[in-house]
């Protein structure tokens, strides 16, 4: 029996303060995606995990400036 390949969930442009945040989570499916991003940040979910994240199943890469 071979095991369930998990996927990667990404959120890009999300958690606005002074600039645009993102949010990954490597999961079986979108909602725990969510529960697990929700748990790392301490509290419940966050409205802007509502949108439908990115899902990643091939080899990706990616980056984010830093803010100036």
């Amino acid at each position: 029996m071979s095991a369930k390949k998990l996927k990667l969930f990404v959120w890009e442009n999300i958690f606005h303060d002074y600039t645009a945040g993102m949010a990954c989570a490597l999961a079986n499916d979108s909602e725990e995606a969510r529960q697990l991003i929700a748990k790392k940040m301490g509290y419940g979910p966050h409205g802007d995990l509502a949108a439908q994240p990115r899902i990643i199943e091939q080899a990706e890469g990616f980056y984010v400036y830093g803010a100036g």
